[in-house]
């Protein structure tokens, strides 16, 4: 027996010595970070960009979980199954037959393909195992009844279901979204279908670019003629494609029928996988960069000008270890820097296997097979704590213009990255560093050195593949410091800094009492009134940060929605004190 555990050893230390890595980046061991922040540029953040997506609403446990994420979007259904959903059966089935023949590349080869993910389309079709839309129904009555508003949806249409005549006027996709309008919900965006540039994900009614083409002009038509407000996208390549590697070009050849594109962006490489090993580590500490590649390389070559919902996106190396979660956060950092970009933004997944912020565990089923399942008591990966601190950082806030001072680790990826918010007048600092470096940090408030009490928290980590799991409700952040000394970024770490006497102009009025606004909540009609009565410009905001009310007073101000619709605004008021966010709730 001893025999055996000193070789399991040895064959352990053997493992971890061939798949440990070095930290892939030369830095100056003295390198220290500024943040210059510039409090007179300002911009709301949008909360959409916070999107997930979620499986399974069902049962009583699954709708708890639900519940306690909060979501900010559901996206219903979403993967490959959206493509094949029956609304009526609310289940996936097959739409046409199970091969068919489709022109390939720029040469139009014609090929066979099966559909992709067949033989579980007909076990979930047999076993009549059901989506999820009467739960969801249930959980968003629920959710209205308490915030008054639904959950903000993001709809995947299946381009299918509608048969080969692509002038029929759409009746099936119109009959699901008057069902879905009958059951309560909101239908403001609609993907058209799920990355339909794999072949194996249309079908033998949409085999080819130009039916699909035909299918997404009829299916947009038919939607605005219902609500000429719904927007819909198109799904867009965010790398080449032999099979369609002219998809991109082709679809966009006319830019009139859809308002955004989708793009699903994986980032990572496997550290076990002695092919990509090497780059494993590189690629999870750079993912913003790949990111950015992945829609400025593709996407805005042929539709510049259309924004991006990334309805899929997610960084990993291996597991959810520390420069997963390092990379995530920065990825959510750089989209916060780019919101004229980026509308929207689901990570995949909140309780699926891919990215899962939760734990799972290995079961064995009646049958003797062994069945993969979320651990109960519910614990967080990596991923789970990383997306709570972020929430908790970047949620309801308005962003305030920064720039970081450091050294990069490749040419556009700073080792370094952070925002600067505001939130019910109190100011932040966002930052993670992506370095294996303790890292002193200097602020800079409008050219002023900040030297006042800061209370910084954070979650650091020792080595580039630690993974960490803990209980649902722990806090992820510990408290580093809480003093006017000086401000140090532990290595491999993801910190929340608050500047408990920041003079920003951004949340003077707020900080100071300075503002009344009533009712709130309230039926639509309020009421803004500032104590100082001097001049004043507001804007209310969608919380998805579109700006739908803007004007001038003085003093007194009573604001009438003019869309009449419940939910939750961002008021900016602006005046000679600064500038403000407030968060208004019309139910």
């Amino acid at each position: 027996m001893l025999k055996k555990l000193l070789s399991f050893c040895v064959v352990l230390l053997i493992t971890t010595f061939v798949f440990a890595q070095n930290y892939p980046f030369s830095l100056p061991s003295n390198m220290e970070a500024t943040i210059n922040i510039n409090s007179t540029s300002t911009e709301v953040y949008n909360n959409l960009l916070l999107g997930t997506n979620t499986h399974h609403f069902s049962t009583t446990k699954e709708k708890d979980l639900i519940n306690k994420l909060k979501p900010i979007t559901i996206r219903f259904p979403h993967g490959l199954w959206a493509n094949w959903y029956d609304w009526r059966r609310d289940v996936t089935r097959l739409f046409g037959t199970e091969s068919f023949q489709y022109e390939q590349g720029v040469n139009k080869t014609v090929r066979t393909k099966t559909v992709d993910k067949l033989a579980n389309i007909n076990i979930f079709d047999n076993l009549d195992i059901k989506v999820g839309i009467e739960g969801l129904t249930s959980l968003n009555a629920s959710r209205k009844s308490t915030t008054g508003k639904g959950f903000d949806m993001m709809w995947t249409f299946n381009m299918s279901a509608d048969g080969t005549d692509f002038n029929n006027g759409c009746p099936e996709t119109i009959a699901r979204y008057d069902d879905l309008i009958a059951r309560g919900f909101e239908v403001k965006v609609v993907e058209m279908g799920n990355e339909n540039f794999y072949p194996g994900q249309r079908s033998s009614i949409i085999p080819n670019t130009e039916d699909y083409i035909a299918r997404a002009k009829s299916m947009s038509a038919a939607l605005k003629k219902k609500d000429p407000n719904i927007r819909v996208s198109i799904p867009l390549l965010r790398r080449d494609n032999w099979a369609n590697p002219n998809w991109n070009a082709d679809l966009t050849e006319d830019l009139t029928y859809f308002d955004a594109v989708t793009v699903h962006t994986y980032v990572g490489s496997d550290p076990d996988d002695s092919t990509n090993s090497d780059e494993a580590y590189g690629t999870a500490l750079t993912a913003r960069k790949h990111l950015g590649n992945s829609i400025y390389d593709y996407a805005h070559q042929v539709a510049p000008n259309k924004p991006i919902w990334l309805t899929e996106w997610g960084v990993k190396s291996g597991g959810p270890n520390a420069v997963s979660a390092l990379g995530m956060v920065d990825c959510y950092i750089f989209m916060s820097q780019n919101q004229d970009v980026f509308e929207r933004a689901n990570w995949f997944s909140v309780n699926g296997k891919l990215n899962s912020h939760y734990v799972w565990e290995t079961y064995i089923s009646p049958s003797g097979v062994e069945r993969p399942r979320i651990k109960y008591p519910l614990e967080k990966t990596l991923f789970g704590s990383a997306y709570e601190i972020i929430r908790l950082a970047l949620e309801n806030t308005t962003l305030i213009d920064s720039d970081v001072q450091v050294p990069n680790l490749v040419d556009g990826v700073k080792a370094v990255n952070a925002r600067v918010v505001t939130k019910e007048g109190e100011t932040s600092v966002f930052v993670v560093n992506l370095s294996n470096l303790d890292v002193p940090f200097n602020v800079n408030i409008d050219g002023a050195a900040y030297t006042e009490t800061a209370v910084h928290k954070a979650i650091s980590f020792t080595t580039m593949d630690e993974e960490r799991a803990m209980g649902i409700d722990v806090d992820p952040l510990t408290l580093i410091s809480d003093s006017s000394e000086s401000i140090t970024l532990p290595k491999f770490s993801i910190n929340i800094i608050e500047l408990s006497n920041a003079s920003l102009s951004t949340s003077q009025i707020a900080k100071n009492a300075e503002v009344r606004i009533y009712p709130n909540p309230n039926k639509g009609v309020f009421n803004i009134k500032l104590t100082h009565g001097e001049e004043a410009q507001y804007r209310i905001y969608s919380i998805s940060g579109v700006e739908i009310q803007k004007g001038d007073f003085i003093s007194t101000k009573e604001i009438r929605f003019d869309n009449n619709q419940t939910g939750i605004y961002i008021l900016q008021l602006n005046t000679n004190q600064g500038v403000s966010t407030h968060k208004i709730v019309v139910n």
